[in-house]
């Protein structure tokens, strides 16, 4: 079985009676997720994943059942086979849906400081940032961001996983060379060129991402 990923934009959100006829549909542990954000672009991204997720999910054949936080605080369901995984950043979301691990990553594209990848990321990480052409630098930075992110995820580990733990190879396919696990992760990610990096990592094999509506999804 093949990954599902899903992203969208929050703007249809912006619609004051978009926004409220999505709020009525959320389950009551979204509600206080949603509840508790104090500025709209937090709560628009909250609903946000929780209209991707259920999309997903309906797509994988699967019911949406009762969330809980696992130990190193990865979102999953009780007593389900499907996986998921979601990501928010400036006014983007991501939600990849799986029946086995997974993780994925979105980031807006911005200023870096090329101090973190020598500091935290693998030693030929950060050569390939660091020998880069100037004008594609900040983008290789997002590339492998994104891409051990979603990693560090997928494992279930998170950000106890150090980031310098294992490495990302760059290449016609992405790898990962890693020894947290015997496991063998598959890694896509995906530029569509809107100014955000977006990557996928998963036990199973991973589609394309899909673009989605969101003030379509309810």
């Amino acid at each position: 079985m093949r990954t599902i990923t899903y992203c969208a934009s929050t703007d249809p959100l912006d619609d004051p009676y978009v926004y409220s006829e999505a709020y009525r549909t959320m389950p009551a542990y979204r509600r206080e997720k949603i509840d508790a954000f104090v500025f709209p672009e937090g709560k628009k991204l909250s609903m946000g994943a929780e209209l991707l997720l259920r999309k997903a999910v309906s797509d994988l054949g699967g019911e949406m059942g009762e969330v809980r936080t696992g130990q190193y605080g990865k979102p999953e369901f009780i007593g389900s086979d499907i996986r998921f995984n979601l990501s928010h950043s400036g006014n983007r979301v991501i939600c990849s849906v799986s029946d086995d691990d997974v993780g994925c990553d979105v980031e807006k594209v911005g200023p870096i400081d090329l101090k973190i990848a020598r500091k935290y990321f693998f030693e030929t990480e950060f050569e390939a940032i660091d020998s880069a052409p100037e004008e594609l630098r900040c983008d290789m930075f997002y590339r492998f961001w994104t891409l051990k992110e979603s990693f560090m995820k997928a494992t279930g580990l998170g950000f106890h996983l150090p980031l310098d733990s294992f490495r990302i190879v760059l290449g016609d396919t992405v790898q990962v060379e890693q020894h947290v696990d015997g496991r063998e992760y598959h890694l896509r990610e995906f530029d569509l060129d809107d100014g955000y990096r977006y990557a996928c990592c998963s036990i199973r094999d991973i589609g394309p991402i899909q673009k989605a509506d969101l003030g379509s999804l309810f």
